[in-house]
């Protein structure tokens, strides 16, 4: 036998609300009784109203937070692209002009071109930070600024990076606070629609199954079925389920 399938998301529960107000509604104007009292109806369209705004503004904080992260991941990459490249033009350059292996020091580098290797943001934002004052050194001791990139590109790299690295926390935090104000809506969705399945299960009790499932779907409600289970007509929104006995 089909069973119920309580809604268990945002998305789930809002659809429910929705389409219980909707046939209510459009019940009324057609000049029939609806299945729902006024009392439910006006409770229903008032929470699913405003749990739907909390939703959106959560959803468009998570786009936003999305937005922010990719953007100061490409800013980081791009960071770690100038370093890279600085490491190496100065490696090379000090190789092809014969400088002392000293050099390589005021950029992180080991005596042999060993690279460091951060593992987090903050030690690539450190790191960038540690390069442009080691060029500044190696400037005052009398070896050439780095170029191609120089430090001063590198600063501009280093800058975006930290930027795009401080909306990070903004967003997520936003983020967390738009979820926050989601949940809070959650139980009383769910009890309104406990009370919209009770009024319609009272309204429907003289019914057939099929008929009181058709009446219940018309208002929000999904059923799973069992494989080889005969799918209720017109039941689009069938699910069946292969692992439940």
């Amino acid at each position: 036998m089909p069973y119920y399938l309580a809604p268990n998301s945002d998305v789930t529960r809002l659809a429910f609300m929705n389409k219980a107000v909707k046939t209510a509604v459009s019940t009324q104007n057609a000049g029939q009784a609806p299945r729902l009292s006024a009392p439910l109806i006006a409770d229903l369209t008032t929470h699913h109203a405003a749990y739907k705004a909390a939703y959106d503004n959560a959803e468009a904080a998570l786009s936003q937070r999305k937005i922010e992260t990719a953007e100061s991941a490409a800013a980081m990459d791009r960071l770690e692209m100038f370093i890279r490249h600085i490491w190496t033009a100065v490696y090379n350059r000090a190789q092809r002009d014969g400088m002392s292996v000293g050099v390589l020091g005021y950029y992180k580098m080991d005596n042999d071109g060993g690279r460091p290797k951060p593992s987090s943001r903050e030690e690539w934002l450190g790191l960038g930070s540690s390069i442009i004052e080691g060029d500044a050194k190696a400037f005052a001791n009398g070896f050439p600024l780095a170029v191609n990139p120089s430090a001063i590109e590198l600063q501009a790299a280093l800058d975006a990076a930290i930027v795009e690295s401080n909306d990070v926390p903004i967003a997520d935090g936003v983020y967390d606070e738009a979820q926050t104000a989601v949940s809070t809506f959650r139980p009383a969705a769910d009890a309104l629609i406990k009370r919209a399945r009770a009024e319609l299960a009272f309204s429907t009790y003289e019914m057939d199954a099929p008929s009181q499932r058709r009446v219940m779907r018309n208002h929000g409600a999904t059923y799973r079925y069992l494989v080889g289970e005969k799918v209720d007509d017109g039941d689009k929104t069938a699910v069946v389920d292969e692992g439940v006995a």
